[in-house]
């Protein structure tokens, strides 16, 4: 079992400026934390960071720290109210990255006394600071054993990955990557796990995009097969695949350009919750997928796992053969930035809509027919450049995210293409604050819940 901690940027400047604001002294604060639980990660995931107050320090030095014991009571108190996990930090001299053989002995004690105080089946852990870019992390197990963090994540303008241990060294297939962007990226790429939700147009363009990039580790969900039309715009078909998984066929594209990025293959729709609750398992998702329903879910999915997501979409309006627009967007979802909700680029009513025509066509064809559902979009346009350019487009901002070789005046959370005028226009907006998702504090971090993401699901 892996275990690791996700921050959104926020609250890491948050505990770091605490942290390092005296350098003459040892500081620490608490983190109460939602958690995700995979088949072979749990991720604690930070909702709130509470600072030790100076009034509760008994003595403290450079290299030293006694805190009074009502001080992490409260914390202790508040987690197993809040049914949220504990997790204590403290800095450490710039010379002393990891935990001491004093913060051996003190901490069995605080985390025994963690899982007598917090019920449920939590994980708690601990967390040190030497200098605020190099955290080091561990997991207290019940038993009184303990387990080295694979990784800090942090959220934000920028994907930070701290980890434990870096990939090998840069296979020379790479090596033009690397005079690019550095060794660096190559080794975060290699380290990444993606997920990418749908396999068509946008879907599989980054699929091939990521595997030639490197990355390591691609899930790709998708429960639709391939029809000869769609061989136009999906990278890795031909006519032959007629019928076959669109999951599959990308698989095989991987396997073929043979550049070791693993696949897990979801032949289902993110619209039952067994598929979706694989998504857990990434760093971050591409969300290519058309209907709203699949989009309300990635939705949810960025903020209760603090988990980004790209999502992406392509509109082509025609008359007659004659093009009106192309406009496409890769909209960026996060903790702090307005969700598709807020954006409208997704409502209630047609999310219901698809809903009902998936669990009963004949009553949503009925009630269309009354006017008490909204008209379905039928067969849109699609064209394998737009699709292309858009998908680009996204793994772009990845890199930038990455890298933020844009720039630190680059913080857009939405990029808009529009193709016939040549144009392309980003924007920065922020959670509308009567937004029930990503405006709402209970929701950021929630992490694994019942019902899952606090939907109704379909019968699998």
């Amino acid at each position: 079992m892996r275990y690791s901690i996700t921050f959104a940027e926020d609250n890491y400047e948050t505990l770091v400026r605490h942290l390092f604001l005296d350098a003459n002294a040892e500081r620490a604060a608490y983190l109460l934390c939602g958690v995700s639980r995979t088949a072979d990660e749990t991720r604690l995931l930070v909702r709130e960071v509470h600072p030790v107050l100076v009034s509760d320090v008994v003595s403290a030095s450079v290299n030293h720290m006694s805190i009074n014991a009502a001080s992490f009571m409260r914390a202790m108190k508040r987690a197993d109210r809040l049914k949220m996990s504990f997790v204590f930090v403290h800095s450490h001299p710039t010379s002393f990255p990891e935990h001491s053989a004093q913060d051996d002995e003190e901490e069995v004690k605080l985390f025994r006394t963690a899982y007598l105080r917090i019920e449920g089946e939590r994980a708690h852990a601990s967390l040190v600071f030497s200098s605020p870019d190099r955290p080091r992390g561990r997991a207290w197990l019940r038993d009184g054993s303990k387990v080295e963090m694979d990784v800090v994540r942090v959220i934000g303008q920028r994907f930070r990955f701290f980890r434990r241990t870096s990939c090998c060294s840069n296979p020379p297939l790479f090596h033009r990557q690397v005079q690019a962007f550095g060794g660096g990226l190559q080794h975060e790429l290699r380290s990444l796990r993606v997920g990418i939700v749908g396999a068509g147009g946008t879907g599989s363009a980054v699929a091939e995009q990521l595997i030639r990039l490197g990355v390591g580790h691609l899930y790709l969900f998708d429960g639709d097969t391939l029809e000869k039309s769609n061989v136009t715009r999906v990278y890795g078909s031909g006519v032959s695949d007629d019928g076959c998984a669109k999951v599959t066929i990308l698989g095989n594209l991987a396997k073929k350009i043979g550049l070791g990025t693993e696949i897990t293959t979801i032949n289902r729709f993110i619209t039952y919750r067994g598929a979706a609750e694989i998504l857990r398992a990434c760093d971050f998702l591409f969300g290519c997928t058309d209907d709203e329903w699949g989009r309300s879910i990635l939705t949810r999915l960025a903020i209760y796992y603090l988990m980004p997501v790209f999502d992406m979409g392509v509109k082509i309006s025609s008359a007659n053969g004659i093009i009106e627009s192309i406009h496409g967007r890769v909209t960026t979802l996060m903790p702090g930035s307005a969700c598709l909700f807020c954006r409208g680029r997704i409502n209630s009513d047609r999310i219901s809509a698809e809903i009902m025509q998936a669990s009963d066509p004949e009553r949503a064809e009925s009630l269309r027919k009354e006017g008490y559902l909204p008209e379905l979009p039928g067969v849109a346009p699609a064209v394998i450049t737009f699709t292309t350019a858009l998908a680009s487009s996204a793994v772009t901002e990845l890199l930038h995210r990455l890298t933020g070789f844009m720039g630190k005046d680059r913080v857009s959370t939405e990029v808009l293409h529009l193709f016939e005028q040549s144009r392309v226009r980003t924007n920065n907006r922020e959670p509308n604050l009567d937004c029930g998702i990503c405006a709402n504090r209970e929701k950021g971090g929630r992490g694994d819940c019942e019902p899952f993401l606090d939907m109704t699901w379909r019968v699998e």
